[in-house]
């Protein structure tokens, strides 16, 4: 049987929508001063990630996700692993919404592939759906708390999920609400063994990215879902039978879509407040870093992660830090930190006396530019 979600609109989800709405419209055109707006990308990036991941237990406070984000090696601790590879997935989400892409079960059994991955890890590679039970256990009480539907159920249910998400019916949504329903059915399919949570919440990411709500980057939501976990999963709950065929194949979605839009509300009106204390009267022109590819800007706000964790020598890149931040082969990191080379983002460092490149450095002009505009915030 095909998906199709059941809710019913309410005044207080109008109203929610309706903030929504009025603040990405303020953000999206509000002129801000220079030195605030890769600040503000990076601090969203952080904020995501460790919300997200300490949604599941990961133990690491704000300073240690930090240092973990600043530090691109393939060492450390699990947390520190399953931090960075949010945030890698976090710039894959990035690429994906700019394209405009529909979500398909290729990209979320890549994007969970990103969130699970141990060591150096393949972006190309794609996760498989479970083809074990994976009941969901309390681990104080051993009870359990949800049993999601049979194995050789979960592949026709995120076939359908997909299906409904690029339907006629579902574009007539608006993108929060295609997002909070996207979130609640694939967390009740639970499809992989592990990381379902922090995959629900990138791909809840992704539908608004690419649906027009970034609103600049600097928008963040999980921290939200994070400070009142309880909250957070009696929501999730709607007071549903444990058992996924008991009742949570086809619920009522209108709890839960009240909710997420309600959390998008209040991350969205803070966040204009924000925006309009650090409004800037005059429109400035363009900051030079915003004509950037893509990839470009991503390495900007990692040099930025870098300098707020004070990083020695933040400013040089090895083909060892492109591997780790986004997870391609080595020749392919070379041939990314050659081409940014040609386009003189980057300089090569050669090895004394001869023409092996030891490393690259972001080149003078763009690390003038960088304190330029970012100073006042990095010695705040």
């Amino acid at each position: 049987m095909s998906f199709v979600p059941r809710f019913s609109y309410t005044h207080e989800m109008v109203g929610h929508l309706g903030i929504i709405e009025g603040a990405r419209a303020v953000i999206e055109v509000l002129p801000l001063p220079p030195d605030t707006t890769l600040r503000l990308r990076h601090d969203a990036l952080q904020r995501s990630t460790r919300s997200s991941t300490q949604i599941e237990g990961n133990p690491l406070d704000e300073a240690a996700v930090r240092r973990a984000i600043a530090r691109s090696t393939r060492t450390g601790s699990d947390a520190e692993q399953e931090v960075r590879n949010y945030w890698r997935a976090l710039d894959r989400v990035e690429e994906f919404a700019a394209a405009q892409s529909p979500i398909t079960e290729a990209f979320i059994k890549e994007l969970h592939r990103i969130v699970i991955v141990r060591g150096r890890g393949r972006r190309g590679s794609r996760s498989q759906y479970r083809i074990t039970e994976c009941p969901v256990v309390d681990t104080v009480t051993r009870r359990i708390d949800y049993a999601p539907p049979e194995p050789k159920d979960a592949p026709g249910l995120m076939r359908d999920l997909v299906r409904w998400l690029s339907s006629a019916e579902a574009a007539q949504l608006s993108a929060p609400l295609r997002a909070a329903i996207l979130t609640h059915r694939f967390l009740s399919i639970h499809p992989f063994n592990d990381g379902n949570g922090r995959t629900a919440r990138l791909l809840a990411t992704a539908e608004l990215w690419r649906s027009g709500y970034r609103m600049r980057g600097f928008f963040s939501f999980e921290e939200y879902f994070n400070a009142e976990r309880d909250r957070y999963y009696q929501n999730l709950q709607m007071g549903l039978p444990a058992n996924y065929y008991d009742g949570r194949h086809d619920p009522d979605h209108t709890p839960w879509i009240l909710y997420f839009v309600e959390t998008m509300a209040r991350a969205a009106a803070e966040l204009q407040v924000k925006a309009t204390s650090l409004y800037q009267s005059a429109a400035s022109d363009t900051l030079p870093w915003e004509n950037l590819p893509r990839l470009q800007q991503q390495i900007l706000t990692r040099i930025l992660a870098r300098v707020l964790d004070g990083v020695e020598n933040p400013f040089v890149i090895a083909v060892s830090d492109v591997v780790a931040w986004f997870g391609v082969s080595d020749k392919t990191a070379r041939e990314w930190l050659k081409a940014w080379a040609a386009d003189e983002f980057i300089t090569p460092v050669f090895v004394r006396g001869g023409q092996r490149v030891r490393h690259y450095t972001l080149a003078q002009q763009w690390i003038e530019e960088f304190f330029r505009n970012n100073g006042s915030q990095l010695t705040k």
